[in-house]
């Protein structure tokens, strides 16, 4: 992290983070890797947890290491050495989640915690794959239970807040007529008093998340512990794109939003006392149209001094290696910035800001949530937080009532608890299902979410794209941007072949030549978070 005398233009993360659960059916095959690769990173999760890898320890070495640093992200994997069907579990971790990691605790390919610190806040993330109903799993399945059990126990011991994801194998409906036994994993959660998230966001109960011939299964969970701090706002059920125009899985990715802000935003008061780090925010929302012309002004002219004071003004500047008029536009652009642009200083404290609105339905979310744990729980010993919990609903409710044009208050009774609890539910899922509508328009107004519009539409790193090929006297200058742009989908050649929205959409800078448009498009903002 540079310091307050410098400028750091990296945008600050959300605090949301998307934890997924997919069974993969494999992943020996390279191909089958670059696929889930693709979806991890063009379906923005920060966490998502992998099982039936079936991948060897040789094998698991290896895998997605020259992709870490490119895409900001790390791989965990838990191998086993047997050669059982469907073994192997792992877990995808983004920026900035991974660079709190500080165990990693492997477990014979079915189990795999990582430990997280944060600032008064430890979180352990559990990927488990629970072997199907059979005798010739009963002595895994009781291993594994037993494992369990211990870290469950460790956590307890020194504070860990648990979240737990994975293919159990088991679902209560379409297995009612197994044995006992074959639930012993719900019912050691349910008895923990652990969160299904899926069923918590579900009034008519969850949606399946395995397909066969003969029907379907829910066999995918995201569980989280008593008190977890990181509250999930809402599931959902998403697919996994197919492979060579067949599915890629037979499993359905069971996604959960969680709410990090409250672990993000403590820092240790002393090392923000003795580095004294700030970062530079642009208020982009809040330029005018004369500072945009102001802006363009000054980059072009910039460009053009300096262009002029390092080389002769006679001189074709197109014949210039991509290193030195990439930098040439990069020092302009962020020197025009800061002179025309609104920006203000801000401490490591600052935090991603939502809209009000936003904000107050997540504060509904959160006040439900922990109403439904504290119903859930069952507390004699509280019946004070009960009491003051019962008063300040309507306030809640009325709330909701102002977000919601065609809502109004339903009369309900906190007697009997059961009818009461199945009104915070219904109530609940109303709230989950505005908030991820909302949470999807946030989304699509934020600078993120166009910058990976840009890479899921345009094609990064092409010769012809960003000049022609007698013009790239630099070898180490193309490697050098090949291993920074993220990966393409759709190849453009020219400015003319762009779809005419994009071409309206991506010409900000009129008196700019083409090719250096073309060359701040690609790579800019990519390192850094102007745009």
């Amino acid at each position: 992290m540079m310091d307050n005398k410098k400028h750091n233009f990296s945008p600050h993360p959300s605090p949301l983070f998307k934890f997924g659960q997919i069974n993969v059916n494999g992943l020996c095959s390279p191909v089958r890797q670059q696929h889930l690769l693709n979806f991890f990173l063009h379906s923005s999760f920060g966490a998502l947890s992998v099982n039936d890898t079936c991948l060897s320890p040789s094998n698991a070495k290896f895998i997605f290491n020259n992709e870490h640093s490119q895409h900001h992200f790390r791989s965990y994997w838990a191998c086993s050495s047997s050669s059982r069907p469907h073994d192997g579990v792992g877990i995808l971790l983004r920026n900035p989640l991974h660079k709190h990691v500080q165990t990693i605790d492997p477990w014979k390919g079915h189990l795999l915690k990582l430990d997280l610190f944060f600032h008064q806040t430890k979180i352990s993330i559990i990927s488990i794959y629970y072997p199907p109903f059979g005798s010739i799993h009963q002595t895994i399945c009781n291993d594994l239970i037993a494992k369990l059990l211990s870290w469950f126990d460790y956590a307890r011991i020194h504070n860990y807040f648990v979240i737990i994801l994975g293919d159990f194998n088991i679902d209560e409906v379409a297995h009612s007529n197994y044995p006992s036994s074959h639930f012993k994993l719900l019912r050691l959660l349910s008895s923990r008093f652990f969160t299904d998230h899926q069923a918590h966001s579900s009034l008519d109960g969850p949606d399946p998340t395995f397909f066969h011939a003969n029907g379907s299964s829910r066999l995918d969970y995201i569980w989280s512990s008593p008190g977890f701090p990181a509250p999930g706002l809402f599931s959902q059920m998403v697919a996994c794109p197919n492979l060579l125009d067949r599915p890629f899985t037979d499993h359905k990715v069971l996604t959960t939003i969680f709410d990090f802000s409250s672990c993000l935003a403590i820092l240790a008061k002393s090392r923000l006392k003795q580095k004294k780090e700030m970062r530079t925010i642009f208020s982009y929302t809040s330029t005018s149209v004369e500072q945009w012309n102001n802006f363009t002004t000054e980059v072009d002219n910039s460009f053009g001094v300096y262009l002029d004071k390092q080389y002769h003004s006679n001189l074709d500047f197109s014949s210039l290696s991509l290193d030195r008029m990439w930098h040439a536009l990069k020092a302009a652009i962020l020197s025009a910035a800061i002179e025309i642009l609104p920006f203000q200083k801000v401490s490591n404290t600052h935090r991603y800001s939502y809209s009000p609105e936003l904000t107050k339905l997540i504060a509904i979310n959160k006040f439900l949530d922990r109403f439904l744990y504290r119903l859930t729980t069952r507390h004699p010993n509280r019946p004070t937080q009960f009491s003051q919990m019962i008063t300040a609903l309507p306030s809640y409710l009325e709330n909701l009532a102002s977000l919601l044009p065609d809502y109004t208050v339903p009369t309900y009774s906190t007697t009997p608890v059961s009818v009461f609890k199945l009104f915070l539910r219904s109530q609940k899922n109303l709230v989950s299902a505005f908030l991820f509508t909302k949470f999807a328009q946030h989304l699509s107004d934020s600078v993120e979410y166009y910058t990976a519009l840009r890479d899921e539409h345009f094609r990064t790193c092409s010769a012809p794209l960003l000049t022609q090929p007698y013009q790239l006297k630099n070898q180490a200058a193309i490697t050098h941007f090949q291993s920074i742009v993220s990966p393409s989908l759709i190849h453009y050649s020219s400015i003319t072949s762009f779809p005419v929205r994009w071409q309206l959409a991506y010409t900000p800078f009129l008196t700019c030549p083409p090719h250096y448009m073309i060359l701040f498009w690609h790579l800019f903002p990519c390192k850094n978070g102007l745009m």
